[in-house]
């Protein structure tokens, strides 16, 4: 009997151990930081859909879908980050509108004629962003205004982002003083280690340098070096599903592509993509017989950041000894360059 009574005991301590863990769960479950947004428009009937997108990686990645109903509308959910960089948006993007969100709440008043000026209150980052829209919309200067306004916030995630934006277009030695004096919580956001991996990637490649090597995946996730293509004269294109120009230069560079292939003349397509299917669809679609390669990363593709690009599309010539003879050459252009090594 009293064998039982012990494990009686035992089994109801068990009980009572397990259901006192149970708070603890959630309770760590909502230490995650939570958003909240709250929008008011105008001008959009009832039903009219609006999408959450994270603007991260320079590309609009969807979170979350809503429907305006009585000129409202709301999200609310988890933070990947502290502080964190998104966009309200109708499905074709006519009406957008960017803003910074941390775990305070997120206000938004907006026409639909005005969307993009919507008026937001919430995250500190937020509230220093209009600070710089500001400056920069009165400015003479603008690229010494950002400058200023990094060097006067170094904590900021919107400095970082800055930074981020404009590294491979700003002199790179201007871009490695302005990351030192960056504030180490600015460097620890996404933008300050995009500009740490643009900073240790990026090489001085000019006309008259030798090509850097880099390796990225296929479609059927081969890994693809451009050190493959040795030998040939090769087009390194840099493009993207959502470049418009890119896509509508693609009929004639196939045409090139056809003249020359033979030849020993081949084209690597290095496309800024973040999502496998869209960069799939956009081959199929344009018909695209050359080899391309992402690594999915976006604006932020590794081999962009080594050959410093910052527009789409661009793109580098490369000849057989593996030297950058010619950079942004089309049509008319890259097809007398092509005349000139092969005919």
């Amino acid at each position: 009997m009293m064998y039982t009574i012990k494990k009686a005991a035992r089994f109801v301590l068990s009980i009572i151990i397990v259901t006192a863990s149970l708070p603890l769960t959630a309770q760590q479950k909502t230490k995650q930081p939570r958003f909240n947004i709250k929008g008011t428009v105008t001008g959009f009937p009832d039903s009219t859909l609006l999408l959450l997108s994270n603007l991260a990686d320079g590309s609009y990645k969807d979170i979350d879908s809503t429907f305006i109903l009585n000129n409202r509308f709301s999200f609310t959910g988890f933070l990947t980050e502290k502080v964190e960089k998104l966009a309200v948006h109708t499905k074709d993007f006519k009406h957008r509108v960017a803003f910074w969100i941390d775990d305070t709440e997120t206000m938004i008043s907006a026409e639909k004629d005005k969307f993009r000026s919507a008026t937001i209150q919430g995250a500190k980052a937020q509230r220093q962003n209009k600070i710089l829209d500001s400056i920069i919309s009165n400015s003479k200067d603008p690229k010494a205004d950002y400058i200023k306004f990094i060097q006067a916030n170094p904590a900021s995630i919107v400095s970082a982002n800055m930074l981020s934006i404009y590294s491979s277009t700003w002199n790179k030695d201007t871009v490695q003083m302005l990351y030192k004096q960056l504030d180490p919580t600015a460097k620890n956001t996404i933008y300050g280690k995009q500009i740490g991996d643009f900073l240790s990637l990026n090489r001085d490649i000019k006309i008259g340098s030798s090509y850097a090597d880099f390796e990225q995946k296929n479609l059927s996730g081969q890994s693809v070096r451009l050190s493959d293509y040795k030998g040939k004269v090769v087009l390194l294109e840099f493009w993207g599903s959502w470049c418009l120009p890119c896509r509508q230069g693609h009929p004639e560079l196939i045409k090139t592509y056809n003249t020359y292939k033979d030849k020993g003349f081949d084209i690597l397509g290095v496309a800024a993509e973040t999502d496998k299917q869209i960069f799939k669809k956009a081959i199929q679609e344009d018909g695209l017989p050359w080899q391309n390669v992402s690594d999915l990363k976006g604006d932020k593709n590794k081999a962009a950041l080594i050959y410093g690009v910052s527009y789409y599309p661009a793109n580098f010539l490369i000849d057989r000894n593996g030297i950058i003879i010619a950079k942004d050459v089309r049509g008319d252009k890259l097809k007398e360059k092509l005349k000139e090594i092969f005919e």
